[in-house]
């Protein structure tokens, strides 16, 4: 079954909620694979266990509204350099097609989207996983940001003209209608919010017009590095896990929290393998190292995590007929 990714950040705020509410966050994690997650909010986790996360949370804390409770702990710093974009915005207007438009550098699993009809202005949230998925928490969450999002740009005491949710009504509606301040609507089509269209053109008042160009030259040139495709996702991972001394595929598995078998059955669909695509990216770092860098052979080894230096050469060898430094006098002669 297909799964997409979203920034670990998406997991800011999400233990101190649990526990305010009286849950075991570290049974919680663990029980989706994301554990270690929390330790780095740039690197990428299964939009599928984070979903999970959201409605097993609620459950074993019993609060039915935990979606929109999380909303209360997270703010725009979650989505990084995206986030300061938005802040550097001339007017929300612009400021939410920017999060429209780059929202897959936060969350490649949904979509956020603004549209206009008259007078009143729709903000709406879409899964884009397929089949039977709890998605109530995340349109709370998404609902809950949303609306925070847009009393810090532009008023503390904003609320919408009215709030939808496709899922049931919970048992307590109270927390809906004191955070949003308006009429909630359940069991709907789709997920949504409206609003009155004439704010979308309220300048932002602390933007910055030089510093919002560059931040999207930054945001485009890191979204440029960041592959659509999933092996290519999955290069990224190890590359990302060379870093920390360990690329085993159980690691990158558990950054997805999935087991190493599924990893190698999706990689399996895909006419490849866990082991052909370390190799084809330590070898692509092998090769612009030996021809870059006049750095030893055995830091090169350590760090492409290999166990010592002779496992790295043969490896080498075995790809490209030559040794590593045999390689390097070649092509440097061709430079």
């Amino acid at each position: 079954m297909a799964d997409y990714m979203v920034r670990a950040s998406a997991l800011h705020g999400m233990r101190p909620t649990i526990e305010e509410l009286g849950g075991d966050a570290n049974a919680l994690l663990k029980q989706v694979g994301l554990s270690d997650a929390e330790l780095d909010p740039e690197s990428w986790i299964s939009y599928r266990s984070f979903l999970q996360l959201l409605e097993i949370a609620a459950l074993s804390t019993g609060c039915t509204h935990f979606g929109l409770e999380l909303s209360r702990h997270q703010d725009i710093g979650i989505l990084g350099t995206l986030g300061f974009i938005i802040q550097q915005a001339p007017d929300l207007r612009t400021a939410l097609r920017e999060l429209t438009t780059h929202f897959s550098h936060h969350n490649q699993g949904a979509d956020v989207s603004l549209s206009v009809d008259g007078s009143i202005a729709q903000w709406r949230f879409t899964c884009k996983l397929e089949g039977k998925v709890p998605i109530s928490q995340q349109a709370d969450l998404v609902a809950g940001i949303g609306v925070g999002l847009i009393r810090l740009l532009l008023n503390p005491s904003w609320s919408p003209s009215a709030v939808y949710f496709s899922h049931a009504p919970p048992p307590d509606l109270k927390p809906y209608k004191k955070y949003f301040n308006c009429p909630v609507f359940f069991n709907w089509d789709s997920s949504y919010s409206t609003f009155d269209a004439a704010i979308l053109d309220r300048p932002i008042s602390e933007s910055n017009p030089q510093l919002h160009r560059v931040l999207r030259e930054h945001l485009h040139m890191m979204q440029s590095k960041f592959p659509n495709d999933y092996c290519g996702q999955i290069r990224y991972l190890i590359q990302q896990a060379m870093t920390t001394g360990d690329c085993s595929i159980e690691r990158v598995a558990n950054s997805l929290a999935i087991n190493k078998r599924t990893l190698q059955r999706q990689l399996k669909t895909h006419d490849t393998s866990y082991k052909d695509l370390l190799e084809e990216v330590r070898f692509d770092i092998a090769r612009g190292y030996l021809l870059e860098s006049g750095g030893s052979l055995t830091a090169l080894a350590d760090m492409l995590c290999y166990s010592e230096l002779s496992a790295f050469s043969n490896a080498f060898r075995q790809c490209h007929n030559v040794s590593p430094r045999e390689w390097k006098k070649q092509h440097a002669t061709l430079m």
